[in-house]
């Protein structure tokens, strides 16, 4: 199957917060930075000012499905932290609430997906908070792709299977 398009502009925040709207963070509080051994910018939230939020309108297709996938990590100099976040996804519907420990100091980056998220609209919010005191959220490589469809080999080869079966109970009763 080809590779979806990204309807997340901007989603590896190499362009700084260029098509993304953020909430709750006074200037100097948001940036995008450069992370060891890393190589892509990424947003950073400073848990002193939580919460704090990031969002982005992204064009779907009613009855259409996307899927969704991010990465995630902390940093506190002090402990390990704990990140408190909920991502928001097609009219929203709240797709993630819940907290991950991402280890002491600087956590590695943990990839989030999910799949099959149907669209509603025309425009579909997008939207990341972070309610983590006291420590730093890190978010990168934002997706949203429409969801793969199964190829007609797919389908081909469920039905032979189906087929398959139904021969073999259909020959299990005779018997």
């Amino acid at each position: 199957m080809a590779q979806a398009a990204n309807l997340v502009a901007n989603g590896g925040f190499d362009g700084g917060l260029a098509n993304w709207a953020q909430s709750m963070l006074p200037p100097g509080e948001s940036d995008t930075r450069e992370i060891l051994n890393y190589g892509d910018g990424n947003f950073y939230s400073n848990g002193t000012m939580s919460p704090t939020s990031l969002s982005q309108s992204i064009q779907t297709v009613a009855g259409t499905f996307y899927d969704l996938s991010f990465q995630l990590r902390g940093l506190s100099p002090d402990s390990t932290p704990v990140i408190n976040y909920s991502g928001v996804l097609f009219g929203g519907t709240t797709i993630v609430q819940s907290n991950f420990d991402s280890g002491p100091g600087i956590g590695a980056f943990t990839t989030f997906t999910y799949k099959h998220l149907a669209g509603t609209g025309s425009s579909t919010p997008l939207s990341f908070t972070s309610s983590s005191d006291n420590s730093f959220v890190h978010l990168d490589n934002v997706t949203v792709q429409i969801s793969a469809v199964p190829e007609p080999e797919t389908y081909a080869m469920m039905l032979l299977g189906l087929g398959l079966i139904g021969y073999t109970m259909q020959r299990r009763r005779k018997a």
